[in-house]
């Protein structure tokens, strides 16, 4: 596992002298997808599975042109179709190395929805990992919970809502459930990680 430590520690330093903030959403997802799963009773195998799935899980974006990643306005939708290339080439990037516990699938799998209405698959229920399940979810109430270049951020209380509102429909069930309790009842904060 150290190896592996090592690999996505070099793909993420690659990414920092891109795009820096990526990275930094990036670590956040994964300390709250990894409370979330310890919620959930992982074994630390599989805890570290999601840990290195979630800190690169935006890995393809370095396909994307600064410009898109960076535009200060909303995204036309050849822009956005441009962003959501990114999971495949996340899995494309990862693919053919030997990372443990479907790490590649993992990342191509985090915006499919419950519904079938996410991508790059349109994947339903089941069919999604639930190690990609966890990552959706930390993923959006991170995503929403920061700055964006072309919005500020939306705060923890709406982040919270959208997850509740969209439980059993995106997102699944108990995942929302672990995440609402980490937040209402344990007081999890989203630790700002840059400069760290």
């Amino acid at each position: 596992m150290a190896n592996f430590k090592t690999i996505s520690n070099a793909l993420n330093n690659m990414m920092q002298k891109r795009d820096p903030y990526t990275v930094e959403h990036q670590k956040r997802v994964a300390t709250l997808a990894v409370e979330m799963a310890k919620v959930l009773d992982f074994p630390k195998e599989r805890i570290d599975i999601i840990n290195m799935a979630a800190v690169i899980h935006d890995i393809g974006k370095v396909n994307v042109p600064m410009s898109i990643l960076t535009k200060p306005t909303k995204l036309n939708e050849h822009e956005f179709n441009m962003i959501k290339t990114h999971s495949e080439v996340g899995y494309e990037i990862i693919a053919d190395t030997e990372f443990p516990g479907k790490i590649a699938e993992i990342i191509r799998q985090h915006h499919e929805r419950l519904d079938g209405s996410g991508y790059p698959l349109g994947l339903k229920e089941d069919e999604i990992l639930i190690e990609a399940k966890i990552i959706a979810v930390a993923d959006v109430v991170e995503a929403m919970n920061s700055h964006r270049p072309y919005r500020p951020a939306l705060g923890v209380e709406k982040a919270l809502n959208e997850i509740k509102r969209n439980r059993g429909k995106s997102y699944d069930c108990e995942v929302v459930d672990v995440c609402l309790e980490l937040f209402l009842k344990d007081d999890f904060k989203i630790k700002d990680t840059l400069g760290k």
